[in-house]
């Protein structure tokens, strides 16, 4: 039963997936052309690209042909049109080449262009004054309303409906104006372009520069104005009794000017829009802004909806990818590019170095594609500028590490893997100096980003450095003193020294102090000013080994037996493999209160003392053997016992 029920189910899937509509794009028909426009911006099959070939000639470019389309949707919708009422034939239509959609409206209308039924050019034309009709409910005469002082526009932003003001009264609502009407909802390049004063070599080319410097908004690094404090005053005068004004005093070429009644955008700021937005995207800002679309499309017909605050769900859409780039990189530098590193170079002192450089090298990358794209994302002007600070602040922290793990490298490729070893204290210590230099300017960088005052911040660090080292002259000894130890190469980790005070095996030497293992096993930690001060014997860099002892031989013994005993030491200390052959004496050296005494006198070749007791233990026993050879006696004191 339950395997019948499971088979209809899918039956009626199939079938319901069959039974959706499917439409292929036309434009052969009046009908065919508006149900091809409506079609393609529908949620299910959404794009608007596909859509803009329901257009007539225009001069527009993809982007504002997009959103040209997706108002014409809204403004058909609004003023009820049907589709079954629109003829699906090429002819017998009332006036040939032409189909008039509403009696009341002459401007809204399609031409049969090559045997293809297309939006006029004079439609296309009127779009964004049938939108502010239809749409919004705005009803007077646009052109009045611009050049009339304090006049209103009703524009709805958001899906909550909040309304703002549209003038150029004050400078706030002119540069207001100009970002609204420049959002996806409410695209109208040529509305916005009426804030700015053009030379009239410009007009030509108004919208293009009016979009051109909302994307220098967006792809500046740096919060050029705070809309809440943009003033509101139509009769705002600077310091010197002009009628200019400035968003933001650190970009002095960024300016208002009051003209007549209206504030504009001046000619000279109009001037610099070019060549700065050259500077900044260097003529790729179409294909950065053009990054968004596949967005919009995936979120549909409710691609602007807000989602949070300001935040459209196709922005949503675009900082997930993002954030899903950021997050699969991880994972693939984790689990994948390690463990590669991990069987190519098992056993590499360069292993994790290289590792950390190629995890370093493809997350800067990354970032520097994300900063690139970030203006595309289309935020508000101030969660753009927090957006771009943090893809900054990233960069600049995976350039930060991907130096400091250059300098790693160098230093094991310098040290020949061997980083502990102090033999290479200046390789050590020259690393050590480059980190720091790395970090002071990455911070320095750091400060700049977030629009500090970078003079004021190193005068501070200057007076504060100062005050510092007064203070810490003992740490700033110490640090000389590990320069002098790494220069003069005194001693090394592994070296057996003795300062006077403290006697023992060197286990580390940092920057300030020296850490010795002692005799007893207990750790001493010595400042460098210290060492680099007093003597220091280095009984680590011995190149032989001293052993003296003395043997008391019974009186009793003939002397030819005492000298053949000498002989034969000597001979074995010139034979065995560790001892000093150019120097060492065996002889007899004087007479005790027990017997004779033979002192031995030799010099062992050897690198550490657990060498240095196995030749003795070898050299002893070769002596012992000796003595039974040619039974010989050693005197022993003998202690009297005395009873009490």
């Amino acid at each position: 039963m339950i395997k019948k029920l499971l088979f209809l189910s899918l039956l009626f899937i199939i079938l319901g997936v069959q039974a959706q509509e499917q439409w292929e794009f036309s434009n052969s028909t009046p009908y065919k052309t508006v149900k091809s426009h409506f079609y393609f911006l529908e949620k299910d099959h959404y794009n608007p690209k596909l859509a803009t070939y329901v257009l007539g000639k225009s001069d527009l470019n993809t982007k504002a042909k997009e959103l040209r389309v997706i108002k014409l949707k809204s403004i058909l919708k609004k003023m009820g049109i049907k589709l079954e009422d629109i003829p699906d034939r090429r002819k017998g239509i009332i006036e040939k080449d032409k189909y008039q959609f509403f009696p009341n409206e002459p401007s809204l209308y399609l031409v049969r262009v090559n045997r293809k039924w297309v939006y006029s050019p004079e439609t296309i034309k009127a779009i964004p004054n049938l939108y502010s009709k239809y749409v919004l409910g705005i009803k007077n005469n646009r052109k009045k309303k611009i050049n009339a002082k304090n006049k209103i526009l009703d524009e709805i932003i958001n899906e909550d409906s909040t309304g703002v003001q549209f003038s150029l009264a004050t400078p706030a609502n002119t540069i207001k104006s100009h970002l609204i009407f420049l959002s996806d909802s409410f695209f109208d390049p040529e509305l916005a372009s009426k804030t700015i004063n053009f030379a009239p070599e410009d007009t030509a080319n108004a919208e293009e520069l009016a979009l051109m410097l909302k994307q220098v908004y967006l792809g500046t690094g740096t919060q050029v104005f705070d809309i809440e404090e943009l003033s509101n005053d139509t009769n705002y005068v600077d310091s010197n009794g002009a009628a200019i004004y400035h968003p933001n005093p650190i970009y002095p070429e960024l300016y208002l000017e009051k003209i007549g009644d209206d504030w504009l955008y001046s000619r000279a700021t109009s001037k610099l829009i070019r060549s700065v937005h050259q500077d900044m995207y260097d003529g790729e800002a179409e294909d950065v802004f053009k990054f968004s679309d596949k967005f919009k499309r995936w979120a549909g017909v409710k691609s602007n909806t807000v989602i949070w605050k300001a935040l459209k769900l196709w922005q949503l859409y675009m900082l997930l990818y993002f954030i899903g780039l950021i997050v699969l990189l991880f994972l693939i530098n984790k689990l994948v590019v390690k463990r590669v590193f991990k069987l190519m170079m098992r056993g590499s002192p360069y292993q994790l170095n290289f590792y950390q450089l190629f995890s370093a090298i493809t997350f800067s990358i990354l970032f520097s594609i994300i900063r690139n794209y970030a203006p595309a994302v289309g935020l508000t002007i101030q969660y753009n500028y927090i957006f771009i600070k943090t893809i900054s602040l990233l960069i600049i922290f995976t350039n930060t590490l991907l130096a400091l793990y250059i300098v790693n490298g160098l230093k094991i490729f310098f040290t020949q893997g061997h980083q502990h070893d102090s033999r290479f204290g200046i390789v050590i210590f020259t690393s050590l100096i480059a980190k720091a230099i790395i970090f002071t300017v990455s911070l320095l960088y750091i400060i700049k980003l977030l629009d500090f005052n970078l003079i004021n911040f190193l005068a501070g660090l200057s007076i504060g450095g100062f005050a510092l080292a007064f203070g810490a002259q003992e740490t700033v000894k110490n640090f000389l003193g590990s320069l002098m130890i790494f220069a003069d190469k005194s001693f090394r980790v592994g070296d057996w020294i003795d300062n006077g005070e403290v006697s023992g095996t060197v286990e580390e030497i940092g920057l300030r102090s020296t850490k010795i293992r002692t005799f007893h096993n207990s750790l001493v930690t010595v400042p460098n000013s210290l060492l680099s001060d007093n003597n220091i014997d280095n009984l680590g860099r011995r190149i032989y080994r001293r052993y003296k002892t003395k043997l008391i031989i019974k009186y009793n013994t003939p002397s030819d037996k005492i000298e053949l005993f000498t002989n034969k030491i000597s001979e074995a200390i010139g034979k065995h493999p560790e001892t000093r052959k150019d120097f060492y004496m065996v002889y007899m050296s004087d007479f005790t209160m027990y017997g004779t005494e033979v002192l031995i006198y030799t010099f062992f070749e050897v690198s550490d003392w657990n060498k240095e007791m196995k030749a003795k233990h070898d050299l002893i026993k070769t002596i012992l053997d000796i003595k039974d050879e040619l039974q010989i006696e050693f005197a022993v004191p003998i202690v009297a016992n005395i009873d009490k």
